[in-house]
């Protein structure tokens, strides 16, 4: 007695189609991971230049606006370049006398940011003893840096 020559094939090819299907689910898992990049940027009075942290995906600057009247505007902004960014909280730290400085809790950014976009906020008003301040962003995005 010989069985069906072409019996055993069709079985190969449901374990090929399984295995890749696993292969699949495990790339679209590793994909979706959310992983924080924390951004650090320094600002004083004396330097009024902006500070940018360029990641490639994505930047964070942050820079100074004088208001003319003994305080400064913090200003930041976000952006998102080459991939959606999912989240990001940003706090402004500051150094010196904060007893006058508004809104030192943490800015939180919860909706999906697309490229090329960017949250942007500010603090106002920030006398001159508070600083130097930081500008501290953690930001997420799906997938490996």
């Amino acid at each position: 007695m010989r069985g069906k020559s072409g019996q055993g094939s069709i079985e190969y090819l449901f374990m090929i189609a399984l295995a890749l299907l696993m292969v699949l689910l495990v790339i679209k898992a590793l994909s979706s991971i959310t992983t924080p990049y924390t951004a650090i940027l320094t600002l004083s009075p004396g330097s009024m230049e902006s500070q940018v942290e360029d990641v490639g995906s994505f930047k964070v600057e942050a820079w100074l606006e004088d208001n003319r009247d003994g305080t400064y505007k913090v200003y930041y902004r976000i952006w998102a370049l080459k991939r959606p960014l999912t989240k990001a909280n940003v706090e402004l730290v500051c150094f010196g006398n904060t007893e006058h400085v508004g809104g030192l809790g943490p800015i939180q950014h919860s909706t999906l940011l697309e490229p090329v976009n960017y949250w942007a906020n500010y603090w106002t008003p920030v006398p001159q003893d508070a600083f130097p301040c930081q500008v501290q962003a953690t930001v997420w995005k799906k997938g490996i840096w």
